[in-house]
């Protein structure tokens, strides 16, 4: 199911201790833009949504949200470690009825790299919730209709549209092709 440049979980030492680094960010942005290209990913993607409307980009989005929702659970990564995995482990637990888990950067990257498959624009947003404005939380947004809407999925009674109240500073990055860029 893995395709040959990528692996099915990183390990690296982009961060922790409650910070969301730009090197995690970058690296969330390359899982997404690989990933969105797997044709397993794609069809996988289409399925959730078959029973929509076509072209009904808020079904889809909320469809492919619910979905994630009913077949995973919030974990943390190990102490001190940070663990970004791929989409096709979502693939693999979901065809073997098993739970997904993972923590914010995990569910971005699924959510983006989901939603990316099949045509929408997608984007990463980082938040700080403290006076100190650093990043301690990090999230994806989905471009429905000309509009860019969160899509947290660590809070279970979420939805497309949803997240979380009183940030103190955020930054988005526009998932592109070619180069990083901000909203």
């Amino acid at each position: 199911m893995f395709s040959g440049d990528e692996q099915p979980v990183t390990f690296s030492w982009l961060g922790f201790g409650g910070i969301v680094p730009e090197t995690t960010v970058h690296k969330m942005i390359n899982i997404v833009k690989s990933s969105a290209k797997n044709y397993a990913l794609r069809e996988f993607a289409a399925d959730i949504t078959q029973h929509v409307p076509a072209k009904d980009q808020w079904a889809e989005a909320e469809e492919i949200y619910h979905f994630v929702q009913n077949h995973s659970r919030y974990v943390k990564d190990p102490h001190q470690t940070e663990m970004i995995q791929s989409p096709l482990i979502f693939i693999d637990k979901v065809n073997k009825s098993q739970m997904w888990y993972g923590d914010c950067d995990d569910y971005t990257v699924l959510l983006l790299s989901l939603y990316r498959s099949i045509g929408y624009p997608t984007a990463i947003r980082t938040a700080a919730y403290t006076k100190k404005k650093k990043p301690s939380h990090v999230y994806g947004l989905v471009k429905l209709y000309g509009e860019w809407f969160p899509v947290d999925g660590i809070k279970k009674e979420g939805f497309v549209g949803w997240e979380a109240p009183n940030a103190t500073a955020i930054k988005d990055y526009e998932i592109k092709n070619s180069v990083l860029g901000g909203l």
